[in-house]
Order: C-alpha cells, then structure tokens, then sequence
C-alpha cells in the first residue's frame, strides 16, 4: 500500500520493532504504542533525539502504555485491531515528508504521524509525558537547522563548491537572511566564504546545509529556505 523504499532505514527499522514489540506483547496488531516503542529503541534516529531531549525514556513509555491498555484492554483491542490508526499514522508521515520538502520518510516523520493522528494510546502517552506536538515539532526543527541528519552520512550527500566560487550564504540565526559571497576556503567545519558587509565579519565559516549555489538550486531540501 505505501512505497516503503521511501523510508529511511531508520524508520524501516522502527517498523521492524514496531512488529517484535506487538509480538513481545502477545498482540495480533501492530498498534500506535507499538510504533512509538519501535522509534525508542531504534535508539539514534531523529525522533529518539527529540524525545530523548524532551526527558521522555522507554521505561516511562512502557509503563504508560502498560497502564493504559491495563485500565481499557476490552476497550483498546477492540478498536485497533485492524491497525487502521497506525495505517493513517503512515500516510501522514508521508504528507510531513512531502511538506518539509523531504525526500525520505524519517523517524521524525512517523513521531509527527503519531502526534497528529491524535486518538491512537502512543499520542495520548506522548502528551501525558510532555511531549506535545507543539514541543516535538520545535525540537525537530531545532535539530535540523542545527545540521542533524537522519543517516550516518547523510552529510557526504550534500552539494560541494569550489574555491572562488560564487554562493548564497543563509545567515545562522532567524530569519535566515541570504548573502552572496565567495568560497575562500573549505575545512573540517564546512566553508570560509568572503561576504562583503555582513555584520558577523567578511569572512563567515558555514556547513553545506545553509550553502547555495549561483544560479540558485537544491531549495527543495532546505530548511532555512522556509523561513525566508
């Protein structure tokens, strides 16, 4: 039903999960509180951060879906057996991919799905320990502006300009104002490019991420480019 090769391997591995936790529980679907015990322990994608971040851990998730399903099993297994939440979850998982202008379904992705799905016992569990929809999408975005990828090497991917170049540089801080300058120098953390007049000083160091080329292209992927 879904082009699951759009998925990172990240976030196959959290449906991997998601299917041990169901049968570790002795359940014949997979649900909501499944997927969000898979996005734990998958252990280093971006939604892990974000809720790492926000002080939620898996003992205190299982012991919320546990008491959960304890005060309502009749209730919960009735209403979720055909997995039909966690099939919305994934379609709007795709629709935040699509909105943030990414090619892939992340582990990100599938932890917004859960939130804004909203009726399944992972976004009840999440809201109960804290973290809302409103906290979880400021923490994402955090992370990505600060250069966070979903997959080792993900940076190896990104563009690269020559010295002497001429490029469009996003400035670190809100609102992400554009600067044309020149490549002067590539090195460990990124570029030096010489930016005539710009207030942080004419030579600024940046990574790939906030880099444009001339004539601008790679908007698509950036995260900055939404805030201009």
């Amino acid at each position: 039903m879904y082009p699951f090769e759009k998925f990172s391997e990240r976030a196959k591995k959290v449906l991997t999960l998601a299917q041990e936790e169901a049968e570790r529980s002795h359940h014949s679907y997979i649900g909501t509180e499944h997927l969000l015990l898979g996005l734990m322990r998958e252990g280093e994608g971006i939604a892990h951060q974000v809720l790492r971040n926000l002080g939620v851990d898996i003992s205190k998730v299982r012991q919320t879906v546990e008491s959960v399903i304890g005060r309502n099993e009749r209730i919960i297994i009735q209403q979720i057996i055909p997995t039909s939440r966690v099939k919305r979850v994934i379609e709007i998982s795709f629709e935040e991919a699509q909105r943030m202008g990414h090619h892939a379904v992340g582990t990100h992705h599938l932890l917004l799905g859960l939130l804004l799905e909203g009726e399944g016992i992972a976004a009840h569990v999440l809201q109960e320990l804290g973290a809302t929809g409103k906290a979880v999408r400021a923490e994402i975005e955090r992370l990505l502006l600060a250069g966070t990828h979903e997959e080792p090497g993900a940076g190896a991917f990104l563009p690269a300009y020559n010295v002497g170049e001429r490029v469009l540089v996003h400035d670190a801080d809100p609102p992400y104002r554009l600067w044309e300058g020149r490549v002067a120098k590539a090195t460990d953390a990124g570029f030096e490019v010489a930016i005539p007049g710009h207030p942080g000083g004419e030579t600024v160091t940046v990574n790939s991420t906030r880099i444009h080329s001339i004539p601008m292209r790679w908007t698509r992927d950036c995260t900055f480019c939404r805030f201009v």
